[in-house]
Formats: C-alpha cells, structure tokens, sequence
C-alpha cells in the first residue's frame, strides 16, 4: 500500500495552506485537485504579488509552483527517500494576470533508483503557458 498517495487522495479538494507537505506549500497555497501514482493537478489563484513589472505571472513563481508540485508527485509515488531537484528547465509560451486560476500539471516519465524525470505543464483554462522538465535525484534521506 502506498501511504503517501492515499494521503495525497484525501487532501483532494484542500488547501496545501492547511494540509502541504512543507513550508513552500503552505506558503503558496494550492488547491489539489487530482491525485494518481506519478500524476498531480493543482489549481492556485494568481496573486498580485506574484506578478513582475510588466504585471504579469513571474517566471519565479512559475518555477517556485512547478518545482513544488514536481516535487509532491514524487512524493506520490510511495518512497521512502526523499528525491531533491538537480535541474529545472522552463518554457515560458504564455502569460496569466492577477486573479487568473491557473492549473499545475506534475507526470513522471521515468523512475530509476538514482534519478526521476518529470515534466510539468501550467494551464490557464486549456492554453498551455509553462511547460517543463526536471530530474530529481535520491538523497539518500529518509522522507519525514
């Protein structure tokens, strides 16, 4: 059984505000709604403070949301060592604007023992605006 999906599935529908598996997902509070070995949605409101200059969705936060939700579908897939981000590579093909939901997208594409590769998508209604790829490595430490 794998315990870290079955607790991802009964916070569907939940604040990551009140229920996120750390600091950084309280912080950007999400709503998750999809939950599958491997496979996370969560859905987040474009805050006013996540814009940039031009007054649009910050290439950061895009990073900070996608690497954060890589990281709890990983989490998903039941391991008992904790995997840490190696890289991250972002293609920014659209914008979103204060008060726009958004959703993030997290899939698996490979795991080894060492290595997972992921790659992540952010929507806002169907346009794509962020895609993105990662791998994340075995730290060798224990998942809290």
């Amino acid at each position: 059984m794998n315990k870290n999906l079955e607790y991802l599935q009964n916070c569907i529908g939940k604040s990551t505000k009140e229920e996120g598996l750390g600091a950084v997902s309280k912080w950007i509070n999400g709503t998750l709604i999809f939950a599958e070995e491997g496979h996370l949605k969560l859905t987040f409101k474009v805050l006013d403070t996540w814009l940039n200059p031009a007054k649009t969705f910050h290439g950061g936060m895009a990073a900070t949301l996608i690497d954060d939700v890589m990281g709890m579908t990983v989490y998903s897939l039941g391991n008992e060592i904790f995997y840490s981000t190696v890289n991250l590579t972002l293609d920014f093909l659209s914008f979103a604007l204060a008060g726009d939901e958004i959703t993030v997208e997290a899939k698996v594409v490979r795991k080894g023992i060492s290595v997972i590769n992921i790659e992540g998508f952010i929507y806002k209604r169907k346009k794509l605006l962020v895609k993105a790829s990662s791998n994340l490595v075995n730290s060798g430490m224990k998942v809290f």
